[in-house]
């Protein structure tokens, strides 16, 4: 599992940072499973020390929330923002919102995160939270568009549910990327 061949480093001022810990917790996620997030593999593969771990983390239950509220903070959080900041109308934004969700491999972690919160509250608390939160902001776009609130909730579903199954089922980023207007209009089309 040693991503780094090089001797783990000692020396505090080669510790990771805190958003270091979360990138790489996320990675070893991703290709490991959840045997990656244990201490010992997650250091080894972050080249480091224990010791750089527990600089920054009290235990392992304290780094697994941390890591769940980063990735609902950049993974969500953020990108929401990020749209909003555009001075496009709600139909655009949910094209903008689509396209970047896609080109920037947002959901990449989505599958691993959701097998991980079948077997731990952590991130199952964490998914929960993010799942309103990306429901609400659609739903409210597709308000703004002018569907009716029960039309809304239809539609946001079912585009929530196509770009989370993208990065679920399917791996294939440019047959993702594929048609992105067309699929844009299937779901905000009257």
């Amino acid at each position: 599992m040693n991503k780094n061949k090089s001797k783990k480093s000692k020396d505090p001022k080669n510790l990771l940072s805190k958003l270091d810990w979360y990138k790489y917790g996320l990675e070893a996620l991703r290709l490991y499973g959840l045997r990656g997030l244990n201490i010992e593999p997650l250091s080894e593969f972050a080249g480091v020390t224990k010791g750089s771990f527990y600089w920054h983390f009290k235990d392992r239950e304290n780094f697994y929330e941390c890591l769940v509220q980063y990735w609902e903070d950049e993974l969500t959080t953020s990108v929401i923002e990020q749209i909003e900041t555009l001075p496009l109308e709600a139909d655009l934004r949910l094209e903008a919102l689509t396209e970047l969700i896609f080109k920037q491999e947002v959901g990449k972690y989505e599958s691993d995160i959701r097998s991980w919160a079948a077997f731990d509250d952590i991130p199952a608390r964490g998914i929960k939270r993010v799942d309103k939160q990306r429901m609400k902001y659609i739903k409210s776009l597709f308000e703004k568009m002018g569907f009716s609130k029960k039309e809304a909730e239809f539609r946001s579903r079912i585009w929530y549910l196509y770009v989370v199954g993208e990065f679920m089922v399917f791996s294939d980023k440019k047959e993702s990327l594929k048609n992105l207007k067309e699929k844009h209009k299937f779901f905000t089309s009257k």
